[in-house]
C-alpha cells in the first residue's frame, strides 16, 4: 500500500465529529503548494502606468542610461 493509499484509507475512517479537525490539519500542507511561483516581491516597483514596456526605449534615454 503507498502512502497515498494509507492516507485514502485513514481519512475514510475519521469520524464525522471530528472530520473538520483533520481537514483544519490538512489544509496548511495544501495551501503550502498552491502558493504562485514568482517570489512575493514581483510587482513591488508598480509605476502605475500600463505602458512602461512599450516605452522602455524613451524611460532609458530620459534617464540618461547607456550615454
Amino acid at each position: 500500500m503507498t502512502t497515498r493509499e494509507e492516507l485514502h484509507a485513514l481519512i475514510d475512517r475519521v469520524t464525522d465529529d471530528d472530520i473538520d479537525a483533520v481537514a483544519q490539519s490538512l489544509r496548511p500542507f495544501i495551501e503550502q503548494t498552491s502558493r504562485p511561483a514568482r517570489p512575493a516581491f514581483i510587482g513591488m516597483g508598480r509605476s502605475g502606468y500600463s505602458d512602461t514596456s512599450a516605452r522602455a526605449d524613451e524611460i532609458l534615454r530620459e534617464t540618461g542610461f547607456g550615454e
